[in-house]
């Protein structure tokens, strides 16, 4: 339920390895492409993640965002993670 003064933003949340991180799926899909004559030099798998944040206002929402990116969707060790603010529905 959105209080007065709130607002819905919405944000997709890409999450990938970090280069040199090897890519288990990433190189068995890659074998496979390869094998049906497809010229695909890489394959990487990431993840993409769409929230919709209910907040004051955009910059809290983006803090909010960053926060669960970081603490939630990502292990910063191994993922680097990227968001995008969606346009209004």
């Amino acid at each position: 339920m959105i209080t007065e003064g709130e607002k819905i933003f919405n944000f997709e949340i890409k999450v990938k390895l970090k280069e040199g991180i090897l890519d288990p799926q990433g190189n068995a899909t890659l074998k496979v492409l390869k094998r049906l004559n497809f010229s695909v030099e890489e394959v990487r798998f990431g993840k993409s993640v769409n929230l919709k944040i209910k907040e004051e206002n955009f910059e809290k929402a983006k803090q909010k965002a960053e926060q669960i990116a970081y603490e939630v969707l990502s292990n910063p060790v191994l993922e680097d993670y990227e968001i995008m603010e969606l346009d209004e529905e």
